[in-house]
């Protein structure tokens, strides 16, 4: 009684199914293919950029050659500003360990960035500055605490 239930299954399509399914690689071309592949991932791997600057110099090139074609263009500029509000903020917190020299360059360079954006735009010159002062402000920041401190001194009290 059990095959009365069951439906009949055709075979007549199982042989156009089989037609249609392309036939499997054979062991050689797969292994031709894998040597391929991997012999493109060696060379590619060569022309790798192998220390950090060098990758810092290649991903800023191709940033900046598709920054400009860029489609949410006017957000840009008020992310910039907030990425330089927290540069000057981090500056600020530093400023207790390095002195204020760091921080008074880059605010003159953030300063000069914002007054040549909002009312010079095409003056190209005042930006440079800035972008050198801001640079600057941040190579001041990097190096040892003593050599920058522009505060006075407090005096040395000494036990006799």
């Amino acid at each position: 009684m059990n095959h009365l239930n069951s439906t009949p299954k055709c075979c007549c399509n199982a042989a156009a199914k089989q037609a249609d399914a392309p036939p499997p690689l054979p062991a050689k071309t797969k292994s031709v293919l894998q040597s391929f592949f991997s012999a493109l991932l060696s060379v590619l791997i060569a022309f790798f950029p192998k220390c950090p600057m060098c990758w810092a110099a290649y991903m800023s090139m191709f940033g900046s050659l598709s920054i400009a074609r860029l489609p949410y263009m006017g957000w840009l500029l008020p992310v910039l500003f907030l990425f330089l509000g927290l540069h000057m903020f981090l500056l600020l917190r530093r400023a207790q360990n390095v002195g204020y020299l760091p921080f008074f360059v880059s605010l003159f360079g953030a300063l000069s960035l914002i007054v040549s954006r909002l009312f010079f735009p095409s003056e190209q010159a005042l930006l440079m500055i800035g972008m050198a002062f801001i640079i600057g402000g941040s190579l001041l920041n990097s190096l040892s605490a003593g050599r920058l401190r522009i505060t006075p001194a407090q005096p040395q009290i000494t036990q006799l």
